[in-house]
């Protein structure tokens, strides 16, 4: 039976410690499934999705934290069931540029759950201004899946509205699915 664990691993980033952490999973005989690294400051973040036999999974909850101790890492794991795939006829991709202000990542992330529109990756960073005269500016992008019956003509506006307020440049992008 296959089993499926969740990791995450942060620490100071250098060269080879995502192979040490993958090396680790392949000598557990795990598959990683997916898989994410991101730098933050000085810090790499490193999530990953695992599979193996109910052996293989012990054997990296049981080793993971040692090679972490060793790497000083600090790592979290959580037992998990494989991803279901469900149809959504429309995805959209919404992309947004604005000053660099605190809460405006809340106030889209706001939009989408009053909506009930699940949000499936979003990735955002500061652009740092040349001049310290001038406002940072902020990138927001936003990959979601839409419900079903989800007005999109409605929804485009409402997101123009609140980038209207909010002062920042957006776009959206819409693709349908076919079953």
């Amino acid at each position: 039976m296959e089993h499926y664990l969740v990791i995450t691993a942060v620490g100071t980033d250098r060269p080879g410690i995502s192979a040490e952490i993958t090396r680790l999973i392949t000598q557990c005989n795990c598959n990683i499934v997916d898989s994410r690294l991101a730098l933050f400051g000085t810090e790499f973040t490193l999530i990953m999705l695992l599979s193996g036999n109910g052996n293989a999974i012990s054997r990296v909850e049981s080793t993971l934290p040692l090679k972490a101790q060793e790497h000083d890492l600090v790592t979290v794991m959580k037992r998990t069931t494989k991803h279901k795939d469900r149809f959504f006829p429309y995805t959209a991709d919404f992309f947004i540029e604005a000053d660099d202000t605190p809460g405006i990542i809340e106030q889209f992330t706001h939009f989408f759950a009053v909506r009930k529109i699940d949000i499936s990756s979003l990735s955002a960073h500061t652009q740092e201004s040349p001049n310290h005269d001038s406002t940072n500016r902020f990138i927001l992008q936003i990959s979601t899946n839409l419900p079903e019956g989800c007005n999109l003509m409605s929804l485009q506006e409402e997101f123009e509205a609140l980038c209207h307020d909010l002062l920042a440049t957006g776009t959206v992008n819409f693709i349908g699915h076919n079953q």
